[in-house]
């Protein structure tokens, strides 16, 4: 007979709850603001489509990660793929919305590096746990994640706009 998981069940569920009710103040807080525009939907449009690539490449290196005889379940590659394919959305998005309404867009260069940190990590980091099998080793990719968040998110001032 299956065990029941309580701590399971109610990250599974409280999970979905917490983000239905972000999802839906945010949205009645936007439509308050006018901030439900078209921009806005090219936005979230558009990162939800470059996502799909994100979540491809995950893809692959789970594939890749098979061919090399690395036993996985079912239930950690379809929460991987679906944290992989959320949390790119939310990134994207978020690096769209700055460069669509601030004055000082983000730096393609340094939104690449910390793109690139931030994968590396991630990838090195799961690879590590699953030849290890300890799921621990996930915790130390991140500091190097927020790391290459910060990079990515902060736009670079110039030598001209820094002020003492």
């Amino acid at each position: 007979m299956m065990e029941l998981n309580i701590w399971g069940m109610i990250g599974l569920y409280g999970g979905v709850i917490g983000g239905l009710l972000g999802w839906w103040f945010g949205r009645r807080k936007a439509r308050k603001n006018r901030g439900l525009d078209e921009l806005y939907y090219h936005i979230w449009q558009k990162a939800r489509s470059y996502s799909w690539y994100v979540t491809l490449g995950a893809l692959y290196v789970f594939f890749t990660l098979i061919i090399f005889g690395i036993e996985l379940s079912t239930a950690m590659v379809l929460g991987i793929l679906l944290l992989t394919h959320i949390a790119s959305w939310g990134i994207i998005g978020i690096i769209l919305s700055i460069n669509m309404s601030s004055t000082a867009p983000l730096k393609p260069s340094r939104v690449k590096i910390g793109i690139i940190v931030f994968v590396t990590s991630i990838i090195v980091f799961t690879i590590i746990s699953i030849l290890t099998t300890n799921w621990l080793f996930l915790i130390f990719s991140i500091p190097p994640n927020l790391i290459a968040l910060f990079i990515a998110f902060t736009p670079k001032q110039e030598d001209s706009e820094v002020t003492y």
